[in-house]
């Protein structure tokens, strides 16, 4: 048996390759306050893993008071006394690590005092965390404001073990506030939390409380709904649909019963509906399905024809560098406009065109005097421009001669 100072050695024979536990976390000398609580910390290395222990006064711990939670990779234990009381637990905790190669042993000396009796400078904890719920992948923060002379150091247990920042490559930090700040949170970020304030004094534990972290369950909603639409026979369209929702929805498409988009092809959050060559209108359904619920949205696709041409088109008036025309529909079904297209005869310039004409009469302005003139016109609607009218013809008046000058 060697003597190391502050650690109890006990060498034994073994095989080659293994080695004797080694502590990478002992417990700390601590004052905590009676009612309260202390965490004694014992971790330790070594090949084949070392079993942990816990003594108190050469005894094995026992006590409903005593908890001993296992940290989760084996690596040892914490030993939680709660509540404090101040004759029975104040002792020297021993924590040993064995092994077949053989023990190492070290202890932490744990002092209780009466609320009322605290010297000046104990920790108090001033903001303790609360009771927290947040959205899974949001950033929860627990917040801990400690004071004390000097000032106290803020550390975090959750589930009676030391929350370890420096494993959460970035994801959890503690503010300079003390606060314990998780970003993206969690499933295993969810349990009960306390902070401690440790200075030279003593030791403070704050209330617990817990975080809970829930996935938000939304039903599904649609975003962008599928529109009617109209459109030539033979021709083609596309439908689309966007839903939200938490969990996100499957998004899929049905013809009356029949299912036109295939198990496999169901998409998150957004679906498009090719339609080519139509020849019947229909009804087409958006559905959107997660395991909150399911909504439907059905859009109209017609087939519609492009407008007959209008009728009785006529010159009801004409001047030197105006014609008025007038006409009639022609086509039971409405029509948005029409598009009047006109040339000089004597030109070899193509038709103009006068759009977005909304009236069954229109005088087209700027012609040339003296000029034959050749109209007709066209129906518009949500298709397309349909064929053109009839042609007209008619020549413009001649331009007045301008009157002399009277002198006086």
């Amino acid at each position: 048996m060697t003597g190391i100072p502050g650690v109890l050695v006990n060498h034994t024979l073994c095989c080659h390759m293994h080695s004797l536990p080694r502590f990478i976390n002992s417990p700390k000398d601590q004052t905590g306050v009676s009612g309260g609580t202390a965490s004694f910390v014992c971790q330790a290395t070594g090949e084949p893993t070392p079993r942990i222990s816990w003594m108190k006064k050469g005894k094995k711990i026992s006590s409903q008071r005593f908890e001993v939670t296992e940290f989760e990779d084996g690596s040892g234990f914490v030993l939680r006394i709660q509540p404090l009381r101040e004759s029975r637990d104040e002792a020297f905790y021993e924590c040993t690590a064995s092994n077949s190669v053989g023990e190492v042993s070290t202890s932490a000396r744990l002092r209780v005092l009466q609320e009322n009796n605290i010297p000046l400078g104990f920790p108090s904890i001033d903001v303790g965390p609360q009771l927290k719920v947040v959205e899974k992948n949001r950033t929860a923060t627990m917040l801990c404001t400690a004071s004390g002379d000097p000032q106290p150091e803020i550390s975090w247990f959750k589930d009676m073990l030391p929350v370890n920042i420096s494993s959460s490559n970035g994801r959890i930090k503690q503010l300079r506030s003390g606060a314990l700040q998780m970003e993206n949170s969690e499933d295993l970020d969810q349990g009960k939390y306390e902070c401690v304030a440790v200075n030279s004094v003593g030791t403070r534990y704050s209330a617990p409380a817990n975080l809970y972290v829930r996935v938000r369950r939304v039903p599904p909603r649609f975003s962008t709904l599928p529109s009617n639409q109209e459109v030539i026979a033979g021709g083609s369209v596309t439908l689309t649909c966007v839903a939200v929702g938490s969990p996100m929805p499957y998004i899929k498409w049905t013809r009356g019963l029949v299912d036109l988009t295939p198990e496999e092809d169901m998409q998150l959050g957004h679906n498009q509906l090719e339609l080519t060559n139509i020849r019947v209108s229909a009804n087409y359904t958006c559905v959107a399905v997660s395991s909150v619920g399911m909504i439907e949205a059905t859009a109209q696709v017609t087939v519609k024809a492009l407008p007959k041409p209008p009728t009785s088109l006529m010159v009801t008036e004409t001047t030197a560098t105006s014609v008025t025309l007038t006409w009639d529909s022609g086509d039971p079904e409405p029509v948005s406009s029409y598009t009047i297209q006109y040339r000089a005869k004597s030109s070899d310039r193509d038709f103009q065109d006068v759009e977005g004409v909304t009236t069954n009469q229109y005088r087209i302005d700027g012609l040339t005097p003296h000029s034959e003139y050749e109209f007709h016109i066209m129906a518009v609607n949500n298709i397309g421009r349909g064929p053109p009218s009839d042609p007209v013809e008619t020549r413009t008046a001649e331009e007045e001669p301008s009157s002399p000058p009277v002198h006086v």
